[in-house]
C-alpha cells in the first residue's frame, strides 16, 4: 500500500452522497495496489462477489442475493481507535445495495481481532454495530443494547473508544453482501484522514522497457534510476 502526500480539496460524490460521507476531505492520499494490498487472511470475497480495478477506482458487484454474493475486502493498519476520524466510503451505486465500512478492531489491544465494526451512514448515520461473531466480552462491553441496527450492540467510535479504550484498529475495509445484490464504484476509501485510491502495479516485462523513462513507470519494483532497472533484469537473467 502505496502513500503520499498530497492537497485536501473538495470531494465530488455523486450518489455517494446516501452514505452521508463528512464534508471534509483527506489530507494525504494513497493507492491501494489490488490485489497485493488486500489482506488475504480477512478476504471475504465469495464465488458471485467481483472486483475490479477501473481507473483509480473499484468497480464491485455481486450476481444476486444468495450466500455466495459478496464482496469484501480489508487493508492493514494498526491504528488506535482514540481519536478517530470518521471514516467513510466515496461509493456511486449503480445498483442494489450499497458496501459499508469495516473496522476490524483488537478491542483488548492483545493483538489478536476480536470483531468487526460496521458504519453504514445511509441508515444509521455515525453509529457502527458490532458484527455478530465478536468476541463475548466485547458484545457485553459495548455502549449500547438496544435494537433498530445492525446488531443489538453498537455506538459512535467515540463510545467504542471511552468503552475500550485501549482499542486498536488492525484492518479497515469495505463489505457488499452477503445476500445483497449490488453494483456499484468505489472511487475511494477515507481512513484516518487518508484518501485511498486504487490501482493495479505496473510490472516491467525486461530491461528494454526500462529505456525512455520506462524505469519510472515500475510499480513493482520500484526503481530510483533507469540504471538500475537494467541492473534488475540483467541478473534476472543470469539466474536463468
Amino acid at each position: 500500500m502505496k502513500r503520499r502526500i498530497g492537497l485536501g480539496g473538495v470531494l465530488a460524490l455523486g450518489l455517494s452522497a446516501l452514505l452521508a460521507t463528512p464534508a471534509q476531505a483527506a489530507a494525504d492520499v494513497g493507492t491501494v495496489y489490488v490485489p497485493d494490498d488486500f489482506l488475504k487472511a480477512a478476504s471475504d470475497t465469495r464465488a458471485t462477489g467481483h472486483y475490479e480495478v477501473d481507473g483509480t477506482a473499484l468497480h464491485i458487484w455481486t450476481e444476486g442475493s444468495g450466500r455466495t454474493d459478496k464482496v469484501a475486502e480489508y487493508i492493514a493498519t494498526d491504528t488506535s481507535l482514540d481519536g478517530l476520524d470518521e471514516p467513510f466510503l466515496e461509493y456511486e451505486a449503480t445498483s442494489g445495495g450499497v458496501p459499508g465500512f469495516q473496522l476490524i478492531v483488537d478491542f483488548d489491544d492483545d493483538g489478536t481481532s476480536d470483531g468487526i465494526l460496521i458504519g453504514e451512514p445511509g441508515f444509521y448515520g455515525n453509529d457502527w454495530w458490532l458484527s455478530n461473531a465478536a468476541e463475548q466480552f466485547v458484545k457485553d462491553g459495548a455502549p449500547l443494547h438496544t435494537g433498530g441496527f445492525g446488531s443489538a450492540d453498537h455506538g459512535t467510535l467515540a463510545d467504542w473508544d471511552t468503552a475500550f479504550p485501549s482499542a486498536r484498529v488492525i484492518a479497515f475495509g469495505f463489505s457488499l453482501g452477503s445476500g445483497v445484490e449490488g453494483d456499484g464504484v468505489l472511487d475511494a476509501i477515507n481512513f484516518a484522514g487518508v484518501r485511498y485510491t486504487f490501482a493495479e502495479h505496473t510490472v516491467l516485462t525486461g530491461k528494454d522497457a526500462c529505456k525512455g523513462g520506462g524505469w519510472a513507470t515500475s510499480t513493482k519494483p520500484e526503481f530510483r534510476n533507469q540504471g538500475q532497472c537494467v541492473s534488475y533484469f540483467a541478473k534476472l537473467e543470469k539466474m536463468k
